[in-house]
């Protein structure tokens, strides 16, 4: 007989914003926002789907706490609910914490990585990982051991820096408590598996319908050579474009 994970009737989300965070990775939170009874009361849905519902606390996590903001891209801010010590996000309180990325640059304090590596140790929570969150997830050792994806254009940073990892090249990849997803959007592909795999299939089919997303598959529809080619060719295009504009600006000051 085959076992199947229980469905949640309810969930306590974390998203920890790690500034500057890319806002669109941050994004997929909004698709927890749509389970809940509030959103598709909203919705005017018939009260078969609105009974799908299930209540979800979304705690919004960064060093700075509660009465901050957090600074994203595209001069966007988000409210921060919770500290890093707050009771609600400690080890054994969240169902799934939420990485969305940051500067891949920025290496992160010592007190994010400890809270990170913290959830870790309980075995409680989920870690859905999306885009450049993978690199201090990695920083934290959640990485290691684990089949992960990433950004492609940055597999092989990520490779190098956590050595530990086995790295694919996949939109979205789950090991265990583990969830990653490749860049920026496919944050959503990851969140709609994550979705199916948490609550009712129905209701997650709802939700991801009303946002349309979800519908793409778990492996890239190109390969990773030819995704290095487009990128290439891009750049020799983006090259001779701009060569162009600079002759031309030069024949108009001579006339």
């Amino acid at each position: 007989m085959t076992s199947t994970t229980p469905k949640a009737t309810s969930l306590r989300i974390g998203i920890l914003l790690i500034p500057p965070v890319q806002l669109l990775d941050a994004s997929a939170i909004d698709l927890f926002g749509m389970l809940t009874p509030e959103y598709l009361e909203a919705c005017g849905l018939p009260k078969p789907l609105r009974d799908l519902a299930v209540p979800v606390e979304i705690h919004y996590i960064a060093a700075t706490g509660s009465g901050t903001h957090a600074s994203m891209t595209s001069s966007a801010t988000l409210p921060v609910t919770d500290s890093l010590s707050s009771p609600a996000v400690q080890p054994g309180h969240l169902d799934a914490l939420l990485i969305p990325g940051p500067d891949p640059n920025l290496i992160p304090e010592e007190d994010v990585l400890a809270f990170l590596r913290a959830h870790k140790e309980a075995d409680q929570t989920d870690f859905l990982v999306i885009c450049t969150g993978s690199f201090p997830a990695g920083f934290a050792g959640l990485l290691d051991g684990k089949r992960i994806t990433g950004p492609r254009g940055l597999l092989g940073k990520l490779k190098e820096k956590f050595p530990a990892a086995n790295f694919v090249d996949r939109r979205w990849e789950r090991d265990g408590r583990m969830w990653s997803s490749g860049g920026i959007t496919n944050g959503l592909d990851l969140t709609a598996a994550y979705l199916h795999y948490k609550v009712q299939k129905e209701l997650a089919d709802l939700v991801c319908a009303m946002a349309e997303v979800g519908d793409r598959a778990q492996d890239y529809g190109s390969g990773k050579a030819s995704n290095t080619l487009w990128w290439m060719w891009l750049i020799l295009r983006s090259l001779v474009k701009g060569k162009s504009k600079g002759g031309d600006g030069d024949r108009k000051k001579v006339d």
